[in-house]
């Protein structure tokens, strides 16, 4: 079989029904399998995509930022059963019940700035500068359920942990996590992005104007992100996940053990969702949002990954593709596949 040939092959397939621009890459015990770029980097369609490509990775920025989060839980610096206003005096006056781990299992219930309609009327658009604001702002509004009773995927959740990060170590969190987390497990071209910031080879995200039946390039929304959506690397970056988890990297086993147990009310860990996908134990995250879908899959037990990085924020391509190479390396069968539904409010029909 010919993996490459054949995700080449439903691409086409794919296309002819909705755009689809993107990186995929399969791995298989450390080699790789599979390596497509289909599609371009450009709105005038003149860079054609290649492995080298940055995307921005939206939610799928979440598993490296509580990565950064729990190696100073493992250095004493932080303690996860705390309140989060504890470390941002932001968040003080957050439901007092909620704790780090909550934030990490999005069980807290706290309200979010972007998903909130009142709250997004009354402060979009949101520059960076006035996050701290607006977090202080946010404790105004109602949470929706008692913390640890409940699940609700939530950015401001990894927007809180971000600022921890800030908060005990003095160093702003792009540069921590330049230093701790990306060099350390080989990250070589991932960044934290921010409005303005020059990053070479970076590819321009679209969208699917129905009217016009065209594809229209967008900029990536960087609206109350911080920590939640805000790397943008390569898929070879991304792979550095799979490694840190196989091989247990930067943190204690007992850590790691924590991240991959899933709360019992959802199936998250910490900044990954842990399920079964057609009888497998699944380690996963995507992200979602304008311009950009991302998807990040291991199957430990094969020591399988599949990464699929798109800059064509439209319609189902992280499922469909998915789907598609597990029936292309596995065959039919396999059991039931559970469906993994995360930054949904931002999922065009």
């Amino acid at each position: 079989m010919n993996l490459t040939s054949s995700i080449i092959r439903f691409a086409d397939e794919y296309s002819r029904e909705q755009p689809f621009f993107g990186n995929i890459r399969v791995t298989v015990r450390g080699q790789i399998a599979a390596e497509v770029s289909v599609g371009y980097s450009d709105a005038a369609q003149t860079r054609p995509l290649t492995p080298q490509s940055r995307f921005t990775l939206y939610s799928l920025s979440k598993p490296f930022c509580a990565i950064g989060l729990l190696l100073l839980r493992d250095r004493g610096i932080i303690d996860i059963d705390r309140h989060p206003g504890e470390y941002v005096p932001e968040a003080r006056r957050m439901d007092e019940r909620v704790t780090i781990r909550h934030l990490l299992h999005h069980t807290s219930g706290l309200p979010d700035f972007e998903q909130n309609p009142d709250f997004r009327a009354a402060y979009a658009p949101a520059r960076l500068e006035d996050l701290r604001k607006h977090l202080s702002l946010l404790c105004d509004y109602p949470s929706y359920f008692a913390p640890g009773t409940s699940a609700r995927y939530c950015n401001v959740n990894f927007v809180l942990c971000a600022l921890i990060i800030e908060n005990v170590t003095g160093i702003p969190y792009p540069d921590y996590m330049r230093k701790e987390i990306f060099g350390p497990l080989g990250m070589t071209t991932a960044v934290i992005d921010h409005p303005g910031k020059d990053i070479p080879d970076r590819v321009q995200g679209f969208e699917w104007d129905e009217s016009a039946k065209c594809i229209i390039p967008v900029s990536p929304s960087y609206n109350w992100l911080y920590g939640a959506g805000d790397i943008v690397g390569t898929t070879a970056d991304v792979y550095c996940l799979h490694d840190a988890i196989r091989e247990r990297k930067l943190l204690t086993t007992s850590t790691w053990r924590e991240i991959l147990t899933p709360s019992p009310l959802n199936s998250m860990g910490m900044g990954c969702t842990v399920s079964t996908w057609h009888g497998k134990h699944r380690i996963t995250h995507n992200g979602g949002h304008t311009g950009f879908r991302t998807l990040h899959i291991q199957l430990p037990e094969d020591d399988f990954d599949l990464i699929l990085l798109s800059n064509t924020g439209y319609g189902d391509a992280r499922n469909a593709f998915s789907e598609a190479i597990h029936e292309m390396w596995y065959g039919n069968g396999n059991g039931e596949s559970s469906v993994i539904e995360m930054d949904k409010g931002y999922a065009k029909p």
